[in-house]
């Protein structure tokens, strides 16, 4: 389950960083992270980047994720990167 919802959140970051999409890949990471839950990862892990002067925290905890993709489009473009280099 947790394989199909990633492809879900996948999909949803290859669109234009609308609001609605924004919207929509944060419950997709919500989704996700529940399915992930569910199978018994629970660790604490944080999205860190090393990037200068982004528009966006350095360090964000997987479980607020989906709220800083609702709010911010530069976000939303970061982990839209990082999901197409994961394949």
């Amino acid at each position: 389950m947790a394989t199909e919802e990633y492809q879900r959140l996948q999909e949803a970051l290859k669109r234009a960083p609308t609001a609605e999409a924004r919207k929509e890949a944060a419950e997709a990471m919500r989704r996700y992270n529940a399915a992930r839950l569910a199978k018994g990862h629970g660790s604490k892990p944080t999205l860190v980047s090393l990037g200068y002067k982004k528009t966006y925290p350095t360090a964000i905890p997987v479980d607020k994720i989906p709220e800083e993709l609702e709010r911010n489009p530069a976000f939303f473009e970061h982990m839209r990167d990082i999901v197409e280099a994961d394949g």
